[in-house]
């Protein structure tokens, strides 16, 4: 059997199961019967099997050089490195979309192993009998994975045949191919976007079944595993376009880049208001409402990426799917705030809302992440909406993005500090204190940055900083002295066991940390950027930034899939400003056969804990190799974004976590509560 055969039969079962689940989910609603439920969540493993398989055969494809297969033939070489033959299967739209749709299989698998006869399992085992909300969440997921398949069955088929295959094919777009980093950050972007799908499904069997509250404590973990991917995935994302694409810069408010920050908005902004949902039942169309447009955004941004309707460096070419996908997206929104209209008058709270509560500042940090998903969204296709009224070409780039989200972006940090040390309900005398603490740690920090000659944007960043470590310090200490003083242990081994038993308070604290630390080294990397170019003669020296640049060689590599041309340039330090710099760097220009004379940047750089250097060969002296035109670029604090983005992801982890068994606590007396 040939890979090509195999793949294709296996995508046809995999179908077949989907909607073989789809109907068994259905009949275990129409009937009421937990024999229909049983039977949809055996079918989930099967589809998972049969996705495996599929994805499977066509790394068998690509592996064994099989130009039969059309997508083989279109997107991989004989000439390809292993690791760039692994991560062919998502270089391309029916590749990627095989990816989607197994992923799917392996979220609504996860979800069937919750689900019993009874319904959804707790966190104890023990079934909550439910048989409306299990067969409705198991059959929104089963319908996801019945639409990606189909239209890999019918319209983007990864094992299309070639009736004359060629002797080699193209290999896969350069840009995936010149870095490493194509081997993880689409892969994260993914687990990030198909894990949105559970909490919406979760949601639409809340609204279904009329069970308004249940369904928040239940999909916590799932939110945070999709949030933790997502959040990943933009910082590697980011790291990427850092490293490969020679700007010297990690973010451009592509359009591409724009969808998935968005999905990524309104789950945080989903996170914040489950909160208070949790505590004090309240927000709860605000909760359905967000998760219904996380998840849409999610097909928004695969639509763009897929339909050509925009032009990026990180967009498949125009494709047959696309207009798929916008009916696909149309249908979520009907669905899922359809319901929610239906339900409205059922899920209104009745309870107020003080804004100098901690509910307040969750509200207003998550109507501040969802204006800005509506400003991303709106700038994102401004461009395209005037172009189809009036034929005008007009763009919206970075400065638009960039004078939008900084003011949001210190509103944001703020209500990061204040949020978590005020009470629920209502303030309360030791606010004032608090938020005196806060005011001074802002102030200092500011003040700080100001006396160091740094501009008033970089100070305040530095004082936002220290007035959320300020912050964190204030809810620990809070914290670790209620507990030492009621158990009569030290105020070490109560911090200790607070910090085991609390994880998702303290993951918080470290994912609130990361954000403001990567906030200073936003601020400093887009105030503080050098760039400068010049052309070297072989041996010639150039001062500039600190730095003295010696270029020692001018040379061409055949990489195999490749032909590298690479400047050898000497770097030292000529002065404070240049601390670190000191090396032998190897910077490059790429060249694929996909390309023809258009050369890749392979820029070489060195982080230290203050300034990156950055070298990119722009030009070269083609007939000799005696010159070399060099660009550097100087960018403060940008390890410390990718530091920032680690930080983030331990705190996720250290939030998922399973906590310990709860132990029988003493009182102050020795005994036992």
């Amino acid at each position: 059997m040939t890979p090509g055969l195999l793949g294709g039969i296996a995508l046809l079962a995999t179908l077949v199961f989907s909607l073989v689940g789809l109907v068994l989910a259905g009949l275990a609603l129409w009937a009421q019967d937990r024999r229909y439920l049983e039977a949809a969540r055996r079918v989930a493993p099967m589809a998972l099997l049969a996705a495996l398989t599929s994805f499977g055969a066509l790394e068998w494809a690509l592996l064994t050089h099989d130009f039969s297969v059309r997508y083989v033939a279109l997107h991989h070489s004989v000439k390809d490195p292993l690791w760039v033959t692994l991560v062919t299967p998502w270089a391309a739209l029916e590749g990627s979309i095989l990816l989607w749709g197994t992923l799917q299989t392996l979220y609504t698998w996860l979800v069937s192993r919750r689900v019993d006869a009874g319904g959804f399992k707790s966190a104890s085992t023990t079934p909550l009998l439910d048989p409306w909300r299990a067969p409705v969440a198991l059959g929104v997921l089963f319908a996801i994975q019945v639409f990606f398949f189909a239209v890999m069955v019918f319209v983007a088929h990864p094992f299309d045949a070639l009736p004359n295959p060629p002797a080699d094919g193209r290999g896969p777009n350069p840009l995936l191919q010149n870095h490493w980093m194509m081997a993880v950050h689409p892969v994260l972007m993914y687990l990030g976007f198909v894990g949105l799908s559970v909490p919406f499904a979760y949601a639409l069997s809340a609204m279904v079944a009329r069970r308004f509250q249940s369904w928040i404590f239940e999909t916590r973990w799932w939110t945070l595993v999709a949030w933790g991917f997502l959040s990943t995935a933009i910082f590697a994302g980011a790291w990427w376009s850092y490293e490969i694409l020679g700007w010297g810069g990690y973010w451009a408010w592509d359009p591409v880049e724009n969808a998935s920050f968005i999905p990524w908005l309104l789950a945080t902004a989903f996170l914040h208001t489950t909160q208070v949902q949790e505590r004090r039942g309240m927000f709860k169309p605000w909760n359905f409402a967000y998760i219904t447009l996380a998840f849409a955004a999610t097909v928004f941004g695969t639509f763009l990426t897929r339909s050509g309707v925009i032009q990026s460096v990180h967009a498949f070419a125009d494709g047959p799917v696309g207009a798929l996908f916008l009916v696909f997206l149309l249908g979520v929104l009907v669905v899922g705030l359809g319901l929610l209209s239906k339900v409205s008058g059922e899920v209104r709270d009745a309870g107020e809302v003080r804004w100098k509560s901690r509910e307040g500042a969750l509200l207003a940090g998550s109507l501040l992440f969802g204006t800005m998903a509506f400003v991303v969204v709106i700038g994102t296709l401004w461009p395209l909406v005037v172009e189809a009224l009036s034929a005008a070409k007009v763009s919206i780039g970075a400065p638009f993005f960039n004078q939008v989200s900084a003011p949001m972006g210190v509103a944001a940090l703020l209500l990061m500090g204040i949020g978590p040390v005020l009470p629920w309900r209502n303030a309360g005398p030791q606010i004032r204190r608090n938020l005196l603490l806060l005011g001074s740690a802002l102030l200092v920090g500011t003040a700080l940055g100001l006396l160091l000659r740094l501009t008033l944007g970089v100070s305040l960043s530095l004082g936002l900083l220290a007035y959320n470590l300020c912050a964190v310090g204030v809810m620990i200490d809070q914290g670790v002295k209620e507990r030492s003083r009621a158990l009569g242990i030290s105020r070490w081994k109560a911090f200790l066991e607070l910090a085991s038993s609390s994880r998702r308070r303290f993951g918080s604290h470290i994912v609130h940390v990361g954000f403001a630390l990567a906030a200073v080294a936003i601020a400093f990397s887009q105030t503080y950027r050098f760039e400068e170019a010049k052309t070297l003669n072989l041996g010639q020296s150039w001062q500039t930034a600190g730095v003295e640049l010696r270029l020692r060689n001018v040379g061409v590599e055949d990489q195999g899939n490749r032909q590298s041309v690479y400047a050898l340039v000497e770097m030292r330090a000529v002065d404070r400003r240049g601390l670190w710099a000191d090396g032998t760097y190897t910077t490059r220009l790429n060249f694929y056969p996909q390309m023809g004379n258009q050369g890749l940047a392979a820029p070489d750089l060195k982080y230290t804990l203050y300034n990156d250097y950055y070298l990119i060969l722009q030009a070269f002296d083609t007939e000799r190799g005696q010159w070399a035109t060099l660009k550097l670029v100087v960018t403060p604090l940008v390890l410390w974004l990718w530091i920032a983005g680690g930080i983030i992801a331990l705190g996720t982890l250290y939030i998922l976590w399973p906590s310990p068994q709860p132990q029988r606590e003493r009182t102050a007396g020795g005994a036992t509560a």
